[in-house]
């Protein structure tokens, strides 16, 4: 489509035109006309000459101002409902510009803060985060994201990312965070234990988690992952986060994003009923707790009870969030809220999964077989405090500092079985104890951060410095009753009901771990040319793990890791008013201080070195995310054996063979993703993922290659191709108030050689696999609306992964019923 030239002309003229129009009544009638009208506005982040261009053509004005007040500077993303005024008034914020309007003319000029306009800014701080919101938005496009220490567009964030939005989590009636990774561009998870998965992405791990941008422990672990039912949106960047994590994984993080308060009173109701006796109902209330609008509050209630399709399981999980911000004068926002979350699991607790067979063979059992008696059990309550905040010192800077307290208790009761199954007679397999555990968890972390923009060599910049820190503790115990005689399990007969459920004896000794991350971080954005910007970033970080007996005082391991620097660089290249290419590299580390030198120094960590370039585009107004890049990601220098001193390390006798940065590992492809309307009324989100990723290098003791060297890494759960797929379309012509949608979950075969079976090791294989799931909506009122869900539409019989013996869900069905006031 080819783009108009911005209508500027000089401010002599601009001036003259508003005097003559300021001086008639006619004039004056405009003026109210033209900024009280309202006009539909999707404005991506651009020049801001080209962005107002293309608003003045939208709004119909003429745009007068000096060419030289815009040069270097860069407009906001910009979407809503919303008057002429609020349109360019929001497009400006932080330019240090305003605009005049007058009639039929908008003149651009340098900002006056005068008193009356200090009155009326005290809502830019709720608009300008609004911005980035996308509740009841209807779209599956994010405007901006803040994963990467401050908003931003997708087009403007050199890496990948996928941000899943309210409207999508709505339609796919996601509600777990294993909901929304699972439909996540080139993200998979793996049920280790029933209900508890982990992530990978690119090849490896993901266990960096943020919430608002402050630094979380792992969701996979014994903290609670919170319900999707608080959150606006989740923004999954995929890479090496080395910036704003500093240790793990060239993998990705993972940012939810809370829902506000809002500006308008608001009550939305939701009830679901399903398949497995599957109940529950939310409760989400937002508006104006004063006259003024200056305190404003939130809260969010959900209960669940539900059974599975795994025998014997029954769940029950409550929700109770509140928020509340306020406005402490025109630039100061202070925002508080907690969270409280319990989830119980009765029936369905077992380690290990589904057995295998000898010979790794499916077995091909019932999709119901549970290994654990009703009586073992999960509880898991979580409760979080959180803090931020904001201030505005000027148009071009701001301070935010947040904060945030989480502490959870886990208690579990499962079964563990032994062995494997003779594929001919389905016996061999055994439940042969219980394990009895409990955990206490405190995640803590802080994260400040200042950012602004400034002009430098006539071209404005932006820049952001800041620093986190957080502080993970788990005091966990646990303790062990062994069956004797082991409990025999027959698949021709079985059931769990002769299990008799022993008495618990005292506990053990906790085991008291502690791990202390901290950094500072800063980035600077440089605008070299008008299509061309520099990214230099930084961060150094320290980190600190101990583990200590509680019965004993001793020590357990105890390592760190000092000002560990981990770079990042890029490049965006704007093509034009919608696609910019990108480049960067950043890199991350993964302490290995718990394994020792020969010397007795702690071994260096392995460092993951992320590279990537691509394209990204911000189409239709803004309406539609496109984006495609390739990756190259290497896991250098992981520890392996010494093969000096495979035994005995003569620096740290006590940790035994020696170690050395000797395993490398490569994961590379490429990414696809689309987001957003295509065409009227059709909301995409699609992502395919191309990854292969093997060891380079993988020694044993002698130093001679493995088996798994050259091979595949992390093949039982890194499939090398994965499709995620789902659209909606609202078919207005044949019947007003419908909403159909449907996609795909599509990934390739994945597999897990088992060195220990009895028969020899044995390769346990999942095929490629689609799971289809269907939607069908209908507005029965302006306030009502009734969705029908079916998941594993097909019904398609899987694991989650080859390694351990968990089924995926399923064909189930959800009937919803949602309400807003």
């Amino acid at each position: 489509m080819q783009m108009s030239p911005p209508r500027i002309s000089l401010a002599p003229l601009a001036l003259a035109v508003a005097m003559a129009l300021g001086a008639s009544p006619l004039a004056m009638a405009q003026v109210a006309a033209s900024q009280e009208a309202t006009l539909d506005v999707a404005i991506g982040a651009q020049p801001l000459a080209q962005a107002l261009s293309e608003l003045a053509r939208k709004s119909g004005v003429t745009l007068l101002a000096t060419p030289v007040l815009l040069a270097g500077k860069e407009g906001h993303a910009v979407t809503g409902r919303l008057t002429v005024r609020q349109a360019f008034d929001r497009l400006l914020l932080g330019s240090g510009l305003q605009a005049n309007i007058d009639g039929n003319a908008v003149t651009i000029v340098a900002a006056q803060r005068l008193v009356a306009q200090e009155a009326t800014m005290a809502p830019v701080l709720v608009t300008a985060r609004a911005d980035a919101a996308t509740e009841n938005s209807g779209s599956y496009a994010a405007r901006q994201l803040t994963i990467g220490k401050g908003a931003q567009s997708l087009r403007e964030t050199p890496q990948s990312v996928t941000v899943v939005t309210r409207q999508r989590m709505d339609d796919q009636n996601m509600l777990t965070l294993a909901d929304v990774l699972l439909q996540s561009t080139g993200v998979t998870a793996q049920e280790r234990n029933f209900g508890h998965f982990t992530y990978n992405a690119r090849g490896f791990g993901i266990s960096n988690f943020q919430v608002d941008g402050v630094p979380r422990g792992d969701y996979g672990g014994i903290g609670i992952a919170p319900d999707l039912a608080i959150f606006d949106r989740v923004e999954v960047l995929r890479g090496a986060p080395g910036v704003l994590v500093g240790n793990g994984d060239p993998s990705g993080t993972v940012n939810f994003v809370r829902k506000r308060p809002t500006a308008e009173k608001q009550i939305n109701l939701t009830a679901r009923a399903g398949r497995w006796s599957n109940y529950r109902f939310d409760v989400d209330a937002s508006g104006p707790l004063n006259d003024s609008g200056s305190i404003r509050g939130r809260v969010v209630a959900a209960y669940e009870q539900r059974q599975s399709w795994v025998r014997q399981t029954e769940i029950d999980a409550p929700l109770l969030y509140g928020i509340i911000e306020a406005d402490l004068g025109s630039d100061t926002m202070l925002t508080a809220g907690a969270r409280t979350q319990s989830y119980h699991q009765d029936g369905g607790r077992w380690i290990g999964g589904l057995p295998q067979s000898t010979d790794g063979s499916d077995l091909h059992l019932p999709r119901s077989t549970s290994m654990a008696p009703s009586w073992t059990s999960l509880d898991v309550k979580g409760h979080e405090l959180f803090a931020e905040l904001s201030h505005r010192f000027s148009d071009d800077w701001q301070f935010k500092l947040s904060s945030s307290y989480l502490k959870s208790e886990r208690q579990d009761k499962a079964t563990r079985r032994a062995g494997y199954v003779n594929p001919q007679t389905l016996t061999g397999v055994s439940i042969n104890s219980v394990v009895y555990g409990d955990d206490q968890y405190e995640d803590a972390g802080v994260d400040g951060q200042l950012s602004g923009k400034f002009t430098a060599l006539g071209r404005q910049h932006s820049v952001i410095v800041g620093a986190n820190w957080q502080r993970n503790e788990i005091d966990s115990r646990d303790v062990r009753v062994s069956f004797s005689p082991a409990y025999p399990v027959d698949f021709n007969r079985f059931t769990t009901a002769a299990v008799a459920e022993p008495a618990r004896p005292a506990w053990g000794p906790a085991i008291y771990s502690r791990t202390v991350t901290q950094g500072v971080y800063g980035n600077v954005k440089l605008s070299l040319s008008e299509p061309l910007s520099l990214i230099l970033g930084g961060r150094v970080s320290w980190y600190d793990y101990q583990d200590v007996d509680r019965g004993t005082g001793q020590v357990g391991s105890a390592y760190k890791q000092s000002r560990e620097f981990t770079p990042f660089v890029a490049a965006l290249y704007r093509l034009d008013a919608r696609w910019s290419l990108y480049g960067s590299y950043t890199d991350i580390f993964t302490p290995q201080s718990s394994r020792y030198t020969s010397s007795g120094k702690p071994l260096s960590p392995s460092i993951g070195k992320n590279y990537e370039a691509g394209l990204k585009g911000e189409l239709f107004d803004g309406r539609l995310n496109a984006s495609a890049a390739v990756f190259h990601t290497v896991q250098d220098g992981l520890a392996a054996t010494d093969p000096q001193f495979p035994l005995n390390c003569p620096g740290t006798p006590a940790t035994g063979g020696c170690s050395l940065n000797g395993g490398k590992v490569k994961s590379e492809g490429f990414e696809t993703e689309l987001s957003g309307e295509v065409l009227k009324n059709l909301q995409v989100s699609a992502g395919y993922t191309f990854n292969a990723a093997r060891y380079v290098i993988n020694r044993d003791e002698n130093g001679l290659p493995t088996p798994y060297e050259g091979q595949p890494y992390g093949h039982d759960y890194n499939p090398r191709h994965m499709l995620r797929l789902w659209s909606s379309y609202k078919p207005e012509a044949l019947l007003a108030g419908l909403t159909l949608g449907g996609g795909v979950s599509l990934q390739s075969e994945t597999s897990d050689l088992d060195l220990y079976a009895p028969a020899g090791p044995s390769l346990r294989q999942q095929s490629g696999y689609a799971v289809w799931s269907a939607m069908a909506g209908y507005r029965i009122s302006p306030h009502w609306q009734a969705s029908l869900n079916v998941a594993n539409l097909f019904d398609k019989r899987y694991y989650q992964g080859a390694y351990q013996g968990w089924y995926g869900a399923p064909r189930h069905v959800t009937l919803t019923l949602r309400g807003q006031f």
